[in-house]
């Protein structure tokens, strides 16, 4: 009987380390998704400010009648390639700076 309890102690020591390790995990992937989403409610907000403002949407409804749509979704793409880009590399020189 004693054996068996050992073997019962050790297996449940062991499923408490597992599942504190599980716990540190999520815990961080958790922080880690808070901080990408705080990101995008900062994002919201700005848009949401602008928004409110007539005169600036007056001016992207003539920007959109100069340019033209074909023409701003082709500027807007490569807008959001360059911001892509230079984010990442802005990410990785903050990873070889630590």
């Amino acid at each position: 009987m004693s054996e068996r309890f050992d073997q019962l102690m050790a297996q449940h020591q062991e499923l408490l380390a597992r599942s504190d390790a599980q716990r540190r995990q999520m815990s961080a992937m958790s922080r880690q998704l808070e901080r990408q989403l705080a990101g995008v409610d900062r994002a919201i907000d700005k848009i949401r400010a602008l928004a409110r403002s007539p005169l600036l949407i007056a001016g992207g409804l003539a920007v959109i009648a100069l340019i033209g749509p074909r023409r701003l979704w082709r500027l807007g793409g490569r807008g959001a390639m360059f911001y892509t880009t230079a984010s990442r590399f802005l990410r990785l020189g903050r990873r070889k700076e630590n």
